[in-house]
């Protein structure tokens, strides 16, 4: 590491927040889990939350753009809960994408409990597709929107990224998976994944295959009726055709009962560099639909 790097490190400000480390019992295949997040107060208790819901390989609290929810939800009239699903960290490896019905049940349970009847959930990234695949689902009451952020086509992106070696994969991994070998590790793509998991992404007939299949039905997708945003920075690497063209496809099919769109000039997958613009006009939006 060079002294540069190390004084740009060391001119990073600390960061910090009032709230309570929590955990939660969430049930389903194939164990129940213990889901970990961090949960802040709103003003009232019984507040409108907002909920983080993190995607592949990332948890509750790793990245600025959480710690930028955490702290502006609170600061307009809202409580904030990040937490952990079961694809967090290694987990995403051989993650069953079925299962994040039972997280979010969970989640809306404990949300209950702490006294929370309005609940606005924001996913990033694979965060999107859960969210959606579970309110398109549930349909639960208690949910007043869904924010998008960055949800990707995850069948156009692992093509794109495999290229001539997607057949191949595709064909490798069902043999694995046929001779009950499902845990074998699939190479060569931006994560690990095992055979199974790998499937879940690259099987044109999966559910999380096509949730954001941008030239699909978007099946579940158009089964949301709550007020729906979604975001794209316009420097999106995992972009398989321009953001713009993403948002546009998310308008037309959209049966959301509010639909609002947002590109953000120079943001990339993770907004770095904007986090704390886009939690406030995220939180904004939230406290709109909330009331």
């Amino acid at each position: 590491m060079s002294r540069e790097t190390v004084k740009e490190n060391l001119a990073l400000p600390d960061w910090s927040a009032d709230g309570e480390l929590v955990a939660f019992a969430a049930g389903g295949e194939p164990e129940p889990r213990r889901l970990d997040g961090f949960y802040r107060r709103g003003p009232r208790p019984n507040a409108p939350l907002l909920v983080f819901v993190h995607g592949m390989g990332s948890n509750f609290y790793r990245s600025a753009l959480k710690k930028a929810f955490l702290s502006a939800a609170p600061q307009l009239g809202m409580a904030v809960l990040s937490f952990n699903n079961r694809g967090a960290e290694s987990g995403t490896e051989d993650e069953i994408f079925g299962t994040s019905l039972f997280d979010l049940d969970a989640l809306a349970t404990y949300a209950r409990r702490r006294g929370h009847r309005k609940l606005v959930l924001v996913g990033h990234s694979t965060g999107c597709q859960k969210i959606v695949y579970w309110q398109s689902k549930r349909a639960h009451p208690a949910v007043y929107g869904l924010v998008l952020l960055a949800p990707g086509d995850d069948y156009a992106i692992v093509r794109r990224d495999l290229g001539r070696r997607f057949d191949q994969k595709v064909a490798w991994a069902q043999r694995q998976v046929a001779a009950g070998r499902p845990e074998a590790q699939v190479t060569g793509l931006y994560g690990r994944f095992q055979a199974e998991r790998f499937l879940s992404l690259a099987n044109p007939r999966a559910t999380e295959a096509n949730l954001f299949r941008y030239d699909g039905a978007l099946t579940h997708y158009r089964r949301v009726r709550c007020p729906v945003l979604a975001v794209f920075g316009d420097q999106e690497e995992f972009a398989v055709i321009p953001p713009e063209r993403m948002l546009a496809i998310l308008r037309k099919k959209s049966r959301a009962a509010e639909f609002t769109d947002l590109l953000i000039p120079g943001a990339d997958h993770g907004f770095h560099g904007q986090e704390e613009e886009l939690a406030a006009f995220t939180c904004r939006w939230a406290r709109r639909q909330t009331g």
